[in-house]
């Protein structure tokens, strides 16, 4: 995805960045000396979700919006204690007030478009404790304006999904080598509505340099090519305007078929670093994991599940 501001109220977000920047913290130089988990709830296997939504002219998720609590219990944590997402999300747990260990997050999409058609859908399956299957129907095919519109599944915001080190300091993405991996699914029906044949499935990794956010987002499904790749392999950068910001091609996976995603963005990272503005520099803290459903003028499903975010050595 690419907005993604975090207030007491909800969220709003905008078209592949988001411009929220938290209170700084401290950072810690030791790199990770083993493999390790940097979100609180990986899978996810925990009821513990909300919605974020997001996009000009949006108004943010509310009480009212798909949210459970019922598993938050089990990821209760002291790091966790924070009252940011209050408004959205009453949750109070054994430590405090804490956020959704997760969230769906959702761009040019109202209120008034769930579980609609045209329109989007969330659905989680199983049961918490155990791993659960998200669900994300995004369907545009016939809202006739050709808007980018989006559904994602997000591990964001230090303290909420995002654990911190022992010493409270956050991760920087120069910690080890960030790894994702999750069990993926998508179907495009009915063909493209609008000139740019964009029906796409991503994982996001978004960082801070310089308190400038980073983006690196990987394509795993792309049926109609939306945009090829460039000699160097890049489908869009932003030349490091107020940021950096890259889409490549990943690993692709068939249509209607679950088919296990693996992204080293460690990697990533070096081979783009024109980029990225360069090598990983120590100061680059992690600020959200993003599976996303992506599309122009049609309508595709998504499903997520045994996601895991890991730093290793």
């Amino acid at each position: 995805m690419k907005y993604l501001f975090r207030s007491v109220g909800g969220a709003v977000l905008a078209a592949l960045i988001f411009s929220f920047v938290s209170d700084p913290s401290p950072v810690a130089a030791a790199d990770v000396t083993a493999p390790t988990s940097v979100v609180f709830d990986p899978g996810p296997k925990a009821r513990c979700f909300g919605v974020l939504r997001e996009g000009t002219g949006i108004p943010p998720a509310t009480q009212s919006d798909l949210q459970d609590m019922s598993g938050c219990g089990s990821v209760d944590d002291p790091q966790r204690v924070d009252d940011a997402c209050y408004g959205r999300f009453p949750y109070t747990g054994a430590y405090g007030k804490a956020c959704p260990a997760w969230d769906f997050v959702t761009l040019d999409w109202r209120s008034e478009d769930f579980q609609q058609y045209p329109g989007y859908d969330t659905e989680v399956w199983g049961n918490s404790g155990s791993p659960l299957t998200l669900k994300m129907q995004n369907n545009s095919a016939q809202k006739g304006d050709c808007k980018l519109r989006e559904v994602a599944f997000s591990y964001h915001y230090v303290s909420s999904s995002l654990k911190r080190k022992a010493d409270y300091s956050t991760y920087n993405f120069s910690d080890g080598r960030l790894k994702v991996s999750y069990d993926a699914y998508a179907s495009q029906t009915g063909g493209f509505a609008c000139a740019e044949k964009r029906a796409i499935l991503t994982t996001d990794l978004i960082y801070f340099v310089n308190g400038k956010k980073n983006l690196i987002s990987v394509v795993h499904f792309n049926p109609g090519n939306f945009i090829p790749p460039n000699g160097d392999g890049v489908i869009w950068s932003n030349n490091c305007a107020d940021g950096c910001r890259v889409t490549v091609p990943g690993q692709q996976i068939p249509a209607m078929t679950t088919a296990r995603v693996s992204v080293d963005f460690t990697e990533l990272a070096k081979k783009y670093s024109a980029y990225l503005g360069g090598a990983i520099p120590a100061d680059s803290r992690l600020e959200a994991v993003q599976v996303v459903n992506s599309g122009t003028g049609t309508d595709l499903e998504t499903r997520v599940s045994n996601a895991t975010v890991t730093l290793e050595p």
